[in-house]
C-alpha cells in the first residue's frame, strides 16, 4: 500500500489559494460590499421660502396715523384710538410721544408696549402764533385752561421776543416744557385765528 503523505497546515493554505471562486460568487461579495457600505443618507437643503422672508414691521406716524391705523396697535381698540386722534386734533399733533400720557383711559404699560411701532417727525405738529391768537381759541387748546391762557396773553405785547416773554411769564417748568413746542412767533402768512395753518 502506498504511503499517502500527510497534508499540513501550509499545505492546505496553498490548496486553498488555488481553488478559483465562481463569478456569481465574486459578484454577490462585491453587491454586498455596496449595500454594507453606504454612507449618510443625503438631505435636502432648506431653502427658504419665498414668503418666510422678514419684512420690518411698518411704523405708525404720530401726527397721520388714521383711527383704523392706531386700532391695529396691541392694547388699543376703536375706543381709545377715537380719543387719540380726537386729543391730537386739538393739539394740533404731537411734540412728544410722552404726551399719549394725557390720553384718557390709555394705560402707561400699553404706550411702553407699542413704543417701538411708533414714529414722530420733527416739527409734524402745528404751531400757536403769539401775534395774533386770541383768548376764545388759546383757551380750547388742551394744554391751555383760563388762567393760563390769561398768563400767555399779558406776558405777549406787540415787539415782544420769544426770550423776553419767556422771561415775563410766571410758569413752572413743566408748563413751560409743554408751551414751548407751540408757541412761536409766526409770519403773518398762512395764520388764522391764532393758529398755523396746516402746510
Amino acid at each position: 500500500m502506498r504511503n499517502v503523505p500527510r497534508a499540513t497546515v501550509s499545505s492546505l493554505h496553498r490548496l486553498l489559494e488555488d481553488i478559483d471562486v465562481p463569478e456569481a460568487s465574486r459578484y454577490n461579495a462585491r453587491s454586498m460590499g455596496k449595500h454594507t457600505q453606504q454612507g449618510p443618507p443625503k438631505t435636502k437643503t432648506n431653502t427658504p421660502r419665498r414668503d418666510s422672508v422678514f419684512k420690518p414691521p411698518r411704523l405708525v406716524d404720530l401726527n397721520q396715523a388714521s383711527a383704523a391705523e392706531w386700532a391695529d396697535l396691541p392694547g388699543i381698540g376703536p375706543v381709545l384710538s377715537r380719543r387719540i386722534v380726537k386729543f391730537r386734533d386739538a393739539l394740533g399733533g404731537f411734540a412728544s410721544l410722552n404726551q399719549l400720557h394725557h390720553v384718557y383711559g390709555l394705560d402707561s404699560a400699553v404706550i411702553e408696549r407699542v413704543q417701538p411701532s411708533l414714529k414722530l417727525e420733527a416739527h409734524s405738529h402745528r404751531g400757536i402764533c403769539l401775534d395774533t391768537v386770541t383768548f376764545r381759541s388759546l383757551v380750547r387748546h388742551p394744554l391751555f385752561d383760563a388762567d393760563q391762557t390769561r398768563k400767555v396773553l399779558r406776558a405777549w405785547g406787540r415787539g415782544t421776543t420769544l426770550d423776553a416773554f419767556w422771561t415775563r411769564v410766571s410758569v413752572t417748568d413743566a408748563e413751560r416744557q409743554a408751551w414751548m413746542p407751540y408757541l412761536h412767533v409766526c409770519p403773518a402768512v398762512g395764520r388764522k385765528d391764532g393758529m398755523e395753518l396746516e402746510r
